[in-house]
């Protein structure tokens, strides 16, 4: 049996490497000293491209979340150990050749990160500081995890709140289309027992190849005849991954409920056309257009929960970018998922 005697045999540079964390090695000036394995892994990097950079060059940021990062680092190599929790810092995205990928506008792309770093300062026998060690665990998919969490729960109250507002809007509807009662009520039934469905919808579990069409038409048949002319569907055959699915329900059930309130589908004379496509090898374009709107639709606008779902959420969830548009008789909802991981 052969014994390694930290003396003599341990090669620690090796030891370093291979360490099952992501560590960073940073001198007084900032620069990259080296990093371990899953380190290199987690930001997508090799070492030869990392090693004698100024940090901040090698992993730009602005604003705050530069200024964050900057003064931990500055306390660490004065000597305190700090630790910064679940914080976001970008990643500049790169190539197989470790070069920056552009956008359409030739500007670098970036992905959202989040983190829980921890500051470590490495010190002489004699107490001088020669370098700071970070161990950077990347937590994204449990802060998505938790604002998915946070945003059901909230969504499914805020529900609970509008439900009777939506019963009563469709017994409008319902009434102003049945022959007599026993008409009324069989069309009534049929659609309070669909809204009932899509309560359920977002807790469900059968979202295996899920596709953008099943959600819009199921979302949308709960409440309306979609053989008519007020409603047009068009796009193509898009399957989505379970919280892919998840997520543009949430989209389209804000929609849709705000549209039966406030927008095209609160009276016969108004119109919404819903349009997907394909985007780039694995992305799409989702378009929510209404039309024929009586008055600009202030309550759709305000920075309620709904805008929080639509601006904040469901972008960040579906790394995209979405945007609402008003006119004086018009509104649309635009959402853009550049790249996203196909399901098999």
């Amino acid at each position: 049996m052969t014994v390694i005697r930290p003396t003599d045999d341990l090669k620690y540079d090796l030891l370093f490497k291979n360490l099952p964390a992501p560590c960073l090695v940073l001198d007084q000036d900032m620069r990259i000293v080296t990093a371990t394995g899953r380190y290199l892994a987690t930001v997508e990097r090799t070492l030869d491209d990392l090693v004698g950079q100024y940090v901040f060059d090698a992993f730009p940021e602005t604003g705050e979340r530069l200024e964050r990062f900057q003064d931990a680092f500055r306390r660490a190599l004065n000597g305190e150990e700090n630790t910064l929790v679940k914080v976001p810092y970008s990643l500049p995205v790169v190539d197989a050749d470790g070069h920056p990928v552009l956008d359409a506008d030739g500007r670098e792309k970036t992905r959202e990160v989040w983190w829980t770093c921890h500051h470590t300062p490495v010190k002489d026998s004699d107490g001088t500081v020669l370098c700071m060690i970070q161990n950077a665990q990347d937590i994204t998919q449990q802060v998505k995890a938790e604002t998915l969490k946070d945003a059901i729960a909230a969504e499914l109250q805020h529900r609970v709140g509008n439900i009777l507002g939506l019963v009563s809007v469709i017994a409008r509807r319902t009434a102003g289309t049945s022959d007599n009662l026993t008409d009324f009520l069989t069309k009534f039934d049929g659609r309070v027992q669909a809204l009932s469905r899509t309560h359920s919808y977002l807790t469900g579990t059968n979202w295996n190849r899920m596709t953008i069409e099943k959600i819009v038409s199921r979302q949308l048949s709960d409440y309306f005849e979609l053989d008519g002319d007020q409603i047009t569907l068009v796009g193509a055959d898009i399957a989505l991954n379970p919280n892919e699915a998840q997520i543009l329900t949430l989209a389209i059930h804000e929609l849709t409920t705000n549209s039966v309130k406030y927008g095209a589908l609160k009276t016969p004379g108004g119109r919404l056309n819903v349009q997907w496509s394909r985007l780039g090898p694995t992305g799409y374009d989702l378009e929510w257009r209404e039309g024929g709107l009586t008055g600009t639709p202030t309550t759709t606008g305000t920075r309620g929960f709904g805008s929080l779902i639509l601006d904040d959420i469901v972008p960040m969830q579906l790394q995209a970018k979405a945007r609402r548009d008003f006119g004086q008789s018009t509104f649309l909802y635009h959402l853009s998922v550049p790249e996203r991981s196909v399901p098999a």
